[in-house]
């Protein structure tokens, strides 16, 4: 689902995330906000009548930002292993931008905004299912497997245990815990031929 946005209103959420990523929930407030974009807080309330609101539609924004990184790999790669490489580290790259102790912040303060995160974590099953799939057709990924229910499985374990409690308990970087899952994953389900696009992928790119 792609949430629509004027452009004063992606201007205040884009400046919103920003904040929010680097104070905090609990330390982020409209007053600061309204400062940093030198507007008024009128302005910002005539978009977004309550803090929780406004943090609710930054979510949203950043929903439509990872849907629109999802829409441009799938038409611009034409290699499924790759898609499922570069859309994981676009995950990362988002999770990574903010502490777990900002992610653990913002769920005990907002439950049901990180009840909307967990439920669109879960409806990209159907984007793996594809993947995956396509990558099976090819001969990039084991044909003894089925892709309908490693997708639901993938996605339910990273909704799952992708928690900031696991993160804190762990004492694990979210960014390279995510990329390390995600290459370990690859080698069970690709075969060397996927496997070897992964790689030359990587090289190209010096990841």
């Amino acid at each position: 689902m792609n949430y629509t946005f004027s452009q004063q209103e992606k201007l205040i959420l884009e400046e919103g995330f920003e904040s929010v990523t680097g104070s905090g929930v609990r330390s982020f407030t409209v007053d600061a906000l309204s400062k940093r974009l030198a507007m008024s807080k009128k302005t910002i309330y005539k978009f977004f009548p309550t803090k929780e609101k406004l943090i609710q539609s930054i979510i949203h924004f950043v929903f439509n930002q990872i849907n629109s990184v999802f829409n441009k790999v799938m038409q611009e790669e034409p290699n499924p292993a790759v898609q499922y490489i570069k859309i994981m580290e676009s995950i990362s790259k988002f999770a990574g931008r903010t502490s777990v102790h900002r992610l653990a912040e913002l769920k005990s303060s907002y439950p049901s905004i990180w009840k909307e995160m967990e439920n669109f974590r879960l409806n990209q099953t159907d984007t793996f299912y594809v993947i995956l799939k396509n990558a099976q057709d090819q001969g990039l990924a084991r044909d003894d497997i089925n892709m309908k229910s490693a997708a639901i499985v993938y996605i339910n374990i990273i909704n799952s245990t992708f928690q900031p409690e696991f993160f804190l308990k762990n004492d694990l970087p979210i960014r390279e815990t995510i990329r390390g899952f995600v290459q370990i994953v690859a080698r069970g389900i690709f075969t060397p031929k996927g496997l070897k696009a992964i790689k030359n992928y990587h090289e190209q790119n010096k990841i």
